[in-house]
């Protein structure tokens, strides 16, 4: 674009080299005042700050290496001062001839290295909480993966029956030889792998195993009743689940060694306890179900008191079954929502509970300490109700044991790690059963072995782990 020409008015290149060499005479002229007439611009702007006779290298040194104080002594501009000492600190004028070494005061020395070693555990600290955040996240993130899995198998299962069925407190005519037989199911940590080597090969345990145990348990309640109790009418059968039906996650080696996650174990062992229960129902006719829950099927590593029941695997499994068999209308479950579950067969008065409540029994005397003291602690909190029981039954100790008011179960799984490492007495894996009599209350008790004849390692297997040296006649 052009612009008109005369003397007040200028073309626009014109204007602008006018512009142009207006600045630069102007910063000429500034340079010229600052370094000097002699020397490129280049040159003095380099090294003005350290060769000029001002001896601001001298001075920086004397305000202690302070950019305002020096900046004041010498009137060069705070910029310039910081950029020629930053040149001059990291030794790049020090082919220069003329300009002293840069060597920092203690003081500055000394603050740096004090600088350093704060930073140092400051930055360990920060570091380690970062890692204490990560770790955090990730167990919430777990967490709420299975409360989302929990959740999903909630709307799944819905609400089951809670309610005791008549027939187990009807009396029966006088003329005809009855009673209800109790088949106790509890402790079967399922899909827990034990491994013979290592508890001395008197036990094996892992999925197979367990699968063919339950088999024979529901076989052998069969057995025990049609076959050696031949001759008695059975108004239906009491099968309580005690607990503990999965070793769960409340340990990191049980997380660690499980045959399954906790959701692939509760999907995996629904059909076969289902199916064993559909068994019981086509022997006897009629099955009543009551249903506590055990520690290892707690969400949480510690105990809650909170909860117990409703944040527990074993509750969540029962109600799962419930939901399966809903239609079978011979089968009636009693799911505790507390941790005890109270029945009456005939007129025997029974509580269920799991025993992880009674703690102790490190003493000569064994399980039978804190047994008695724990039961005499729920009596009378129950009699204060007025709700008194004649027997108190229990899983957790893996110990089969019938008492006068007590009946104490073993388990599906056996021997195991934990039992070996504390020296526990041996015990085959069994579970209780017995008959209760309308007149006389429990009658005859019996072990129900599970054991299978195909088992590599029982009791009779232990002298494998027996190194013998030198002959022996």
């Amino acid at each position: 674009m052009v612009f008109p020409t005369n003397k007040y008015i200028l073309t626009q290149p014109q204007l602008c080299c006018k512009h142009f060499n207006q600045k630069k005479e102007k910063k000429s002229k500034k340079y010229r005042s600052i370094f000097g007439d002699t020397g490129s611009r280049r040159e003095y702007g380099r090294t003005s700050f350290i060769r000029s006779g001002d001896k601001q290298p001298e001075a920086f040194i004397a305000a202690n290496h302070n950019l305002n104080c020096t900046v004041r002594q010498t009137g060069f501009s705070y910029n310039a001062v910081d950029k020629y000492t930053r040149k001059w600190r990291a030794g790049q004028l020090a082919d220069m001839p003329g300009v002293p070494a840069y060597n920092p005061p203690a003081s500055v020395v000394r603050t740096q290295l004090d600088d350093g070693e704060a930073a140092a555990p400051a930055a360990a600290e920060s570091r380690r909480g970062v890692q204490n955040l990560r770790r955090e996240r990730d167990l919430l993130l777990e967490e709420l993966t299975a409360l989302k899995h929990q959740a999903e198998l909630s709307r799944m299962i819905g609400k089951a029956t809670m309610q005791i069925p008549d027939w187990v407190q009807k009396r029966p005519s006088k003329k005809s030889r009855v009673a209800i037989p109790t088949a106790f199911l509890s402790d079967l940590h399922l899909d827990e792998v034990v491994r013979p080597e290592q508890v001395n090969f008197v036990n094996d345990y892992n999925r197979e195993i367990a699968e063919n145990r339950l088999r024979l348990f529901f076989d052998h309640v069969n057995t025990l009743s049609r076959e050696y109790l031949y001759g008695i009418k059975y108004d239906g059968l009491v099968l309580p689940l005690g607990g503990d039906l999965f070793s769960g996650i409340i340990h990191e080696e049980l997380v660690e060694t499980n045959a399954g996650t906790i959701f692939e174990s509760l999907l995996y062992w629904a059909e076969p306890m289902a199916a064993g229960i559909r068994h019981m129902a086509d022997v006897f006719g009629r099955v009543f179900l009551p249903c506590v829950v055990g520690n290892h099927g707690r969400r949480q590593r510690k105990p809650h008191a909170k909860n117990r029941p409703q944040d527990n695997f074993d509750w969540f499994f029962a109600h799962l079954l419930a939901k399966l068999l809903s239609g079978d209308k011979r089968l009636t479950f009693a799911i505790s929502p507390a941790a005890d579950q109270p029945y009456t067969v005939y007129s025997t008065r029974y509580l269920l509970t799991h025993g992880d409540q009674f703690r102790g029994g490190s003493g000569i005397a064994g399980m039978l300490s804190p047994l008695l003291l724990g039961d005499a602690r729920k009596r009378e909190r129950e009699n204060a109700v007025k709700r008194p029981y004649d027997y108190l039954i229990m899983g957790h100790w893996h110990q089969l044991a019938f008492l006068r008011g007590l009946i104490i179960n073993g388990s599906l799984k056996g021997y195991d790690e934990y039992a070996y490492i504390s020296n526990f007495r041996y015990e085959p894996p069994r579970q209780a059963f017995w008959l209760t009599d309308p007149d006389h209350g429990v009658t005859i008790t019996a072990p129900i072995h599970v054991t299978g004849a195909n088992e590599q390692y029982t009791s009779a297997s232990g002298s494998q782990a027996v190194v013998v040296m030198g002959r022996t006649k």
